[in-house]
């Protein structure tokens, strides 16, 4: 692996979910002062957003290719995975050698050659955003007071103590599909029906990214890598 360009990679999710936090913090902060606003699609907004899922689905793909290769997980329980999260899992599982579980339309279909490096390269980009994603979660309990800018926490000093980390592949799954769920739903969704109504899953979406950027800024400097601080007008 190119210990470079992984550090490269790493510091670029850090930059967007640094970018994600401070562009929700934009939006909940005006809503807590102004009110509901009327949803627009603002461009900067919607590709802030979109990033954010699409990583969100490199690590739902990293998380797929680790439990592939956990120890006495049932196949069966595998394959409820695959098929669970990924929208072509009959690819995956050829990489992952589970000839036995795609079905026969999808096994006589041609699969079109990759060249090893492009697979490889993909398969580090997986893994490098679960592997990022895992220890974002587990830090988010532990979390800094004074590094938490939720607008709507209700406790002084502001905290993430109670919400608990994934510790088994069924709770991990279900964060990462709450993650991406919230993100698709702030792209449309008025933001003052989400803090009344789904205040938990904002919350911990919100704090996801939060320890996300925490997460690579700390690493970044301990690397004597220096980055840019995110500057959004989208209002």
């Amino acid at each position: 692996m190119d210990e470079s360009g992984s550090l490269a990679d790493f510091v670029g999710i850090g930059e967007l979910a640094e970018t994600t936090t401070h562009l929700l913090a934009l939006n909940l902060q005006y809503t807590a002062h102004h009110g509901a606003r009327e949803r627009r699609t603002d461009q900067i907004e919607q590709l802030v957003l979109q990033q954010a899922r699409e990583y969100l689905r490199t690590v739902r793909e990293g998380f797929m290719l680790s439990v592939s290769v956990a120890p006495g997980l049932p196949d069966a329980e595998l394959r409820f995975l695959l098929e669970r999260v990924m929208t072509d899992w009959s690819k995956l599982s050829r990489e992952l050698e589970l000839e036995e579980f795609v079905n026969e339309e999808a096994a006589v279909q041609p699969v079109p050659d990759e060249p090893e490096s492009n697979r490889l390269e993909r398969v580090r980009h997986q893994l490098l955003a679960f592997g990022m994603a895992v220890v974002a979660l587990g830090q988010l309990p532990r979390l800094p007071s004074k590094q938490i800018t939720f607008p709507h926490s209700y406790s002084q000093p502001p905290t993430y103590s109670d919400i608990p980390v994934p510790s088994t592949p069924g709770e991990m799954l279900w964060r990462i599909e709450e993650l991406e769920q919230m993100v698709w739903r702030l792209m449309s969704d008025d933001l003052q029906e989400l803090v009344q109504r789904r205040y938990g899953p904002l919350r911990r979406t919100y704090g996801f990214f939060e320890s996300s950027a925490w997460l690579s800024r700390k690493e970044a400097e301990r690397f004597g890598v220096k980055k840019r601080r995110p500057s959004l007008a989208v209002f």
